[in-house]
């Protein structure tokens, strides 16, 4: 997605990728391969599934965060050691996928047999369906795909109702049992379908 040059988002995204930077120096120099930073990113998202499973969904959330961490530095890495390639990116891609799985899997084991699963199961498909508009739009030469919820924002939500589910529930909804999580999974089950079929859309008067 586009960002203004001067606006918010433009500026969040430039300490983002400096941040990233800043950490991936050190494993450059290391010389860590960027491949085996995406495997690790994959590996931390499968904890995290499993936490989320068994129930332990502050430690999830946290182990999901670690995971994020894990996002930009892989493809940082690369750029800086000069180890970017085509097959590195469609790597990467490939385990960004399977990371998504293994944590709504996890969320679908902790809410099976409730009406909560149905929910889990609408958000996974809305954020696999973003990513494939995605990559089957630029596939037929569209250059430009926008859309909402992109996977660092996907994630970002995720994570932050995981962490917050315990504290924010005990001070504003006592008595109910992970509302702050389930809320942030509505939210991202809605706007993961929107964002796929704003996709959609655009792809339609763009691709003709």
């Amino acid at each position: 997605m586009p960002y203004e040059e001067g606006g918010f988002r433009h500026k969040l995204q430039k300490r983002y990728y400096a941040m990233a930077e800043t950490i991936s120096m050190p494993l450059v120099k290391a010389g860590i391969s960027p491949n085996h930073i995406t495997v690790l990113g994959m590996l931390l998202s499968f904890a995290s599934g499993i936490l989320f499973a068994m129930g332990s969904i502050f430690l999830g959330g946290f182990v999901l965060w670690l995971s994020a961490i894990m996002d930009p530095i892989d493809g940082t890495v690369a750029r800086l050691s000069g180890k970017v390639s085509r097959f590195g990116a469609l790597f990467d891609s490939t385990l960004d996928r399977y990371s998504e799985f293994f944590v709504f899997f996890g969320l679908m084991f902790y809410f099976k047999g409730g009406r909560m699963l149905l929910i889990v199961m609408l958000a996974l498909m809305g954020s696999i369906m973003v990513s494939y508009v995605k990559a089957r739009a630029e596939g037929l030469g569209q250059k430009e795909v926008r859309g909402l919820m992109q996977r660092p924002e996907r994630i970002i939500l995720l994570l932050t109702g995981a962490i917050l589910n315990t504290p924010v529930n005990s001070i504003f909804f006592p008595g109910c049992a992970d509302c702050t999580l389930k809320g942030t999974l509505v939210i991202l089950a809605v706007l993961t379908n929107i964002t796929a079929l704003q996709r959609l859309i655009t792809s339609r008067n763009e691709l003709k």
